[in-house]
């Protein structure tokens, strides 16, 4: 049972007052060529040059273990909204919302100054690889992989005089059969990224309690990722 509740993801400084009552200086050290996208571009996402204020959210999240789902992270603000008001008399909330819609459960705990961007020495272009989910015929054509039990049935969908399927036999095809095909599929896409000679410094403005829970967990590990899951980074805090 102790082990159980060890396991329990700690977010105890989500319901203390939200007031941001010290200065620190996060240093973001890049281990690999990173690649900033804070919008969704299409079919090529170019890098900013540093980091937005939901990428920092991310990074944040990501350092505590806090993976949670958007239907969660939905209960807990709507919690932390009951809280504020009740024990702090606080009604509006300043949240963080990123251009492709996450939503962060620490973005009004910290506020950032203009940071010192270090040197970049290279741009270049590469493949990542994206992963997508539509429920459409997009998802079927997307993925070379699905159930067994649903070849023998996929193959012999109708076909027009030219010997396609239309997109809406897809569709419903896939619909019928959701649980039978992979929840995401991958796709080539093109996308810009950078590499940095030396390290961001960034002044933050932030509550005590997340900056005690951040040292805390940079104690036991600073690595962490910006941009994308490969975009490897050290990270460090200290009070100013």
């Amino acid at each position: 049972m102790e082990e159980s509740k060890n396991m329990e993801t700690d977010l105890s400084i989500l319901f203390e007052r939200p007031v941001k009552d010290m200065y620190a200086m996060l240093t973001i050290e890049p281990l690999a060529p990173l690649s900033i996208v804070s919008t969704l571009p299409g079919s090529y996402y170019k890098s900013l040059d540093k980091p937005t204020k939901a990428n920092l959210c991310g990074v944040f999240e990501n350092v505590l273990g806090w993976h949670i789902g958007p239907k969660d992270r939905i209960k807990i603000l709507k919690k932390m909204k009951q809280v504020y008001k009740k024990a702090y008399k606080i009604t509006e909330l300043d949240l963080e919302v990123s251009a492709v819609g996450y939503t962060s459960l620490l973005g009004h705990l910290f506020d950032l100054d203009l940071p010192l961007v270090p040197s970049i020495i290279a741009r270049y272009d590469d493949y990542w690889t994206q992963q997508l989910k539509h429920d459409d015929a997009r998802h079927l054509k997307g993925t070379a992989n699905l159930s067994h039990e649903i070849i023998k049935e996929k193959r012999s969908l109708p076909k027009d005089e030219k010997g396609k399927i239309s997109d809406k036999t897809y569709t419903d095809f896939l619909k019928k059969n959701t649980s039978k095909f992979p929840m995401y599929y991958t796709s080539p896409t093109s996308r810009e990224f950078i590499v940095l000679e030396g390290n961001y410094q960034i002044k933050l403005s932030m509550s005590f309690y997340l900056f005690e829970a951040l040292k805390k967990a940079l104690a036991d590990n600073n690595l962490g990722y910006l941009g994308t899951n490969e975009g490897w980074v050290n990270l460090s805090l200290r009070k100013i």
